[in-house]
């Protein structure tokens, strides 16, 4: 998996080392875990661990650390899940950097590099709760398909998500970062 950069970000692989950043970042804050499908409660620094050599597994597809490109800070994680042609894609970003575009930022680069790769759409899902993540998807060219249920067991069972999709392949506005 390469790195991927962006004007203000390193998008890197996952390493377990990041679990301590992960725990720092989210280990006070319940209400942004929450907004996540799999992110463990509490996330201590071996919960993190865990998740994070469950996601830097080949079958995971494509998850990246978010770093700042001058001061390598972790800000949060992106990613893809990979199926033919399709991706589902996942998200966050730490209590200190949000509103800031960074969250827009990483999902332009990364759908970039589903394009590069070949895949023609991704798609994403926010809870109704979260109104800011459904700005960011739209912002990046993602439109509303529609509500939903789905099982969501580190939430507790079955919990309502809007679904999102981008069609990748020729579309206008998307930056292209190399």
């Amino acid at each position: 998996m390469e790195i991927l950069r962006s004007p203000r970000l390193i998008l890197r692989p996952l390493i377990p080392n990041d679990a301590v950043h992960f725990a720092r970042l989210l280990g006070p804050d319940r209400a942004g875990v929450r907004m996540t499908a799999s992110i463990p409660y509490p996330c201590t620094e071996e919960a993190a661990r865990e998740w994070i050599v469950q996601k830097a597994s080949p079958e995971a597809g494509q998850v990246f650390a978010i770093t700042h490109a001058q001061s390598g800070e972790v800000m949060g994680a992106i990613g893809f899940g990979d199926s033919p042609g399709n991706g589902d894609l996942g998200y966050w970003i730490g209590k200190p950097f949000r509103g800031k575009g960074y969250a827009t930022e990483a999902i332009r680069r990364i759908v970039t590099h589903a394009s590069h790769l070949g895949i023609s759409r991704l798609f994403a899902e926010t809870f109704p709760t979260n109104p800011a993540s459904s700005r960011v998807l739209t912002k990046n060219g993602f439109r509303l398909t529609g509500r939903g249920a789905r099982q969501i067991p580190a939430r507790g069972g079955s919990r309502t998500i809007l679904k999102y999709v981008i069609e990748i392949q020729g579309c206008p506005g998307q930056n292209t970062w190399k």
